[in-house]
């Protein structure tokens, strides 16, 4: 083998070599809600009551259309229900008729807009409002989200409906 055959050799080694680290790159994946997440999220409500803290924990689901649906268990803290005096309640969410806009300026933000009903399922005094009632029903509610991490598997969210000052955050 000559010379210039081992240089030539040498050179299209060398490329191929140079040109395959872009094809084992970790890729980053889009900033986008899609999948399923487990979330906390605290705060308090503003009821003709009063103030009423909560806390929620459940599963949000996004699918690649940007539809959304959750599931969650809130307990809330009334300290005198519609003048009757204190309730505590545990109440199924269901959150339906989701729908997710990112921010055109900031894919890793926006907005989740749904309708959400409210179950009570466990109650301190089921003569103020028993099991099976509904705390609210269809009610139109809104998140402001900011997705982060490494793999974009963080999500941060404060409510924007009326009425509510609650914050918390979701995972994969």
């Amino acid at each position: 083998m000559n010379i210039s055959t081992r240089l030539f050799l040498g050179l299209i080694i060398s490329a191929l070599y140079l040109n395959s680290f872009p094809v084992f790159a970790d890729k980053k994946p889009a900033c986008r809600l899609e999948g399923s997440y487990g979330f906390i999220y605290n705060g308090t409500s503003y009821t003709g009551s009063g103030p009423v803290p909560f806390s929620e924990t459940g599963t949000i689901n996004v699918d690649k259309s940007n539809n959304m649906s959750a599931l969650g268990t809130l307990t809330f803290q009334f300290s005198n229900f519609a003048g009757q005096g204190p309730l505590w309640l545990l109440v199924r969410e269901v959150m339906s008729e989701g729908s997710i806009t990112p921010d055109t300026d900031s894919p890793c933000s926006g907005t989740i807009d749904f309708e959400s009903t409210g179950t009570v399922i466990q109650t301190s005094n089921p003569a103020l409002l028993p099991v099976g009632a509904y705390l609210y029903n269809e009610a139109p509610r809104s998140i402001s989200y900011t997705i982060s991490g490494p793999k974009h598997e963080n999500v941060d969210m404060i409510s924007t409906s009326p009425s509510t000052i609650a914050f918390g955050s979701a995972h994969k």
